[in-house]
């Protein structure tokens, strides 16, 4: 269910499970296939151009 992209709280109840118990023994499953694209982005930001929010000083 969780690779399918089902959230965790609908996944424990239909299993009967709590929250806690659900994530404490299934969290290796919630980011599955995501990891390489969060991965991807994180690194997208971090060497990206970059670009300032204070105007230029001319002189």
């Amino acid at each position: 269910m969780l690779m399918a992209g089902m959230t965790p709280a609908f996944c424990a109840r239909q299993l009967g499970h709590t929250v806690e118990m659900f994530l404490r023994t299934y969290a290796k499953w919630i980011d599955g296939s995501q990891n390489d694209m969060e991965m991807a982005t994180l690194e997208n930001a971090l060497t990206g151009p970059l670009t300032s929010s204070r105007p230029a000083i001319h002189s």
